[in-house]
């Protein structure tokens, strides 16, 4: 009888879970180099934004600087705002920097570039720098972003660009789909990889800039232009989004600073006349593209150009668990089309059944691993007036055995499980029967008991098997545990159980308990 007695104590039995372990982690945290180059692609995109929006918000400010030389005593207020602007935005923004910089060091170490990061699904970096127990910066990022967004609110009476603000610079606790974070930092930069982590600072960075320069147009706005001298006009492109996804038209308004809004430009694309100051054209081709024309007031010609980035349509399709599905169980992804709202978006799967759960959350159900090794997963939409799809494919893997054990109270009322060892009488006196799952830290998959054998030996030392043929310990069972003195050992093996989907598993692993 000793094949019946496994210690889950062992060393042996201990290096085994641990590898288990490590490898769920492994295949939880594992990351695709092409999602990490995306957020490369990304963050170069960015950067051109938010270089065009300074060089932007610089020029408007030369203007405001000029106004002031011109007429100190009537521009003075507004002057006096904008130096006050671009202090907290410059501030702000080199704050942000210096966080991407620390997170690139903890990353690749002293000699860490943000321009090059090596380590790019380095998961513990951001965490480390934003989230550490007293020197975190994640609380103080939040609290300057909040203190931001209010003193630039309040110099603008738009009730409409103040809820802008409030949105772009928005601190609220991101919702996940399953997922309650306890606060905006820990939502933001737990377990965030650092191209990821890099990314989304420079994206604040870019929201930073764009909010400064409507701050700015809005004070020089106050400004009456025919008090003062104008001895420079330029034109300028503000995008809706200087990265559009393919198929997506590229939105974008002509803009003449320092002219008479009573005087209407004309407003060319090329060589084309436009009924207006607002650009719309079709995109296609991925990559980086140029427009340019001219804008034509009181005699004189101004030319713009500015570029923008055309990105491939691409899916999101992936398990909130692992890099593959289960049968017998329900298994919930994430499938979405950047820039296609969830609405639209189709899903099928080749095998299964798919039904909507929330939001961008999908749940596939009745895979049978018996039948097909492997479901591949579509999304469909219509864009732009054109059919557009993006599948792919996962392993499906049959569910893990579960493990047995004893559920039972301890002395504050909190449910333990006891999978062997030693055991207080008053505790184990108190169980019912045995329960299977699988709870590994990934699954939390309850089975159900249908038998099981309880090996006891008797005073001549012969090992008596007690078969129960439930979950429940049968009476001739609880008789002996209750007799059982201190020291006493016996077996629970040769558990039988359903999993979800009601089909038949085998639970190699046995259970020792010592009364204690």
């Amino acid at each position: 009888m000793a094949g019946i007695s496994s210690n889950p104590n062992s060393p042996r039995q201990k290096m085994i879970n641990l590898m288990y372990l490590v490898f769920i982690a492994m295949m939880a945290l594992n990351v695709s180099s092409e999602v990490l180059d995306g957020f490369e692609l990304v963050e170069n995109s960015l950067r051109t934004s938010t270089e065009n929006s300074t060089m932007r918000n610089n020029q408007v400010k030369e203007n405001l600087d000029r106004a002031y030389e011109a007429n100190a005593a009537k521009v003075g207020e507004w002057y006096n705002k904008g130096v006050d602007v671009k202090t907290q935005s410059d501030e702000l923004f080199d704050y942000i920097n210096e966080l991407k910089l620390r997170i690139a060091q903890e990353a690749d170490g002293k000699e860490g570039n943000i321009n090059d990061i090596k380590q790019k699904d380095n998961l513990e970096a951001a965490s480390h720098v934003m989230l550490a127990p007293v020197a975190g910066e994640g609380r103080k990022l939040k609290e300057r972003i909040e203190n931001y967004r209010e003193n630039m609110s309040d110099l603008i009476g738009d009730s409409s660009k103040k809820a802008m603000f409030e949105s772009l610079l928005s601190t609220a606790v991101p919702k996940k789909a399953g997922i309650i974070s306890g606060s905006w930092e820990v939502a933001l930069f737990e377990n965030m990889p650092v191209a990821a982590a890099i990314t989304l600072l420079t994206k604040m960075q870019s929201d930073i800039r764009y909010v400064e320069g409507e701050v700015l147009s809005t004070l020089i706005t106050n400004v009456d232009v025919d008090d003062y001298r104008v001895n420079k006009v330029e034109a300028f492109v503000i995008p809706k989004s200087q990265i559009v996804t393919s198929g997506t038209p590229y939105e974008a308004e002509l803009v003449l600073a320092a002219i008479d809004s009573t005087k209407q430009p004309q407003y060319y694309l090329g060589e084309t006349l436009l009924a207006g100051n607002r650009i719309v054209i079709p995109t296609s081709g991925v990559g980086d593209h140029t427009l340019a024309g001219k804008i034509v007031a009181e005699g004189q010609t101004y030319n713009y150009e500015a570029k923008y980035f055309v990105n491939e349509l691409s899916a999101t399709i992936a398990p909130t668990r692992m890099n593959f599905l289960y049968a017998s169980i329900d298994n919930d992804i994430e499938a979405a089309m950047p820039g296609v709202p969830s609405g639209s978006v189709r899903p099928s799967v080749s095998s299964g059944r798919i039904n909507h759960k929330e939001k961008n959350t999908w749940t596939i159900t009745g895979l049978d691993a018996d039948v097909s090794q492997t479901v591949t997963v579509t999304l469909r939409a219509n864009v732009g007036g054109r059919e557009i799809s993006e599948s792919k494919e996962f392993i499906v893997r049959r569910l893990p055995p579960p493990l047995p054990f004893l559920s039972y109270k301890d002395a504050d009322g909190n449910v333990r499980k006891f999978t062997g060892g030693a055991i207080s009488r008053r505790n184990l006196v108190d169980i019912g029967g045995v329960q299977a799952a699988i709870d590994d830290g990934v699954l939390n998959v309850p089975h159900t008991v249908t038998g099981f054998t309880m090996t006891i030996v008797d005073g001549m030392g012969n090992y008596i098997p007690e078969v129960s043929e439930n979950g429940n310990f049968t009476q001739r069972q609880k008789d002996y545990i209750k007799n059982l003195a201190r020291g006493k050992r016996f077996h629970i093996g040769q558990v039988k159980a359903l999993d979800p989907a009601g089909k038949p598993v085998s639970v190699s692993y046995s259970m020792e308990i010592i009364v204690n």
